[in-house]
């Protein structure tokens, strides 16, 4: 817990500001907690000023400085990237069931709704139940043959 002196607030104002920013930030710290680099981000914004030239020149930047890993901020909401091959097989295929089953949400409309890649929980875990006997590697395997005529 946060204790402040009561000294330090002479007036309310000063309390709602103190508040205010509090809010802003206080999920920043998560990944130099976890010993994640990433860009530092500004309160209720977080990185997305880092934007302004698009989302590829600033992953190729992100990429370029911190390495296959890095956590950003979305305004508050923490976002980790990874672009090591192995740790997305991780994520997305062995540890999928029991830890990484929510992604960023996006706010879908119509039939994206019940895209498996924006699903969260136990719809995420339904779809991709019903979708995994399509992509196993024999029929993958053939779906390529096809592709090398």
């Amino acid at each position: 817990p946060l204790l402040i002196p009561n000294h330090l607030f002479h007036h309310p104002c000063d309390l709602a500001f103190f508040s205010l920013c509090r809010y802003g930030t206080y999920t920043h710290g998560i990944f130099r907690k976890l010993g994640i680099p990433g860009p530092t981000p500004l309160p209720f914004v977080g990185t997305a000023l880092g934007y302004r030239n698009g989302f590829y020149v600033f992953d190729m930047k992100c990429f370029s400085k911190y390495g296959r890993m890095w956590g950003f901020y979305d305004g508050r909401q923490p976002v980790l990237a990874i672009t090591d091959p192995d740790m997305i097989k991780t994520v997305l295929v062995k540890e999928c069931y029991s830890v990484f089953t929510n992604r960023r949400t996006l706010g879908p409309v119509g039939f994206m709704k019940s895209a498996i890649s924006l699903s969260e929980d136990e719809e995420w875990k339904r779809i991709r139940t019903l979708l995994s006997p399509t992509f196993t590697t024999g029929k993958l395997k053939e779906v390529r043959k096809e592709e090398d005529f």
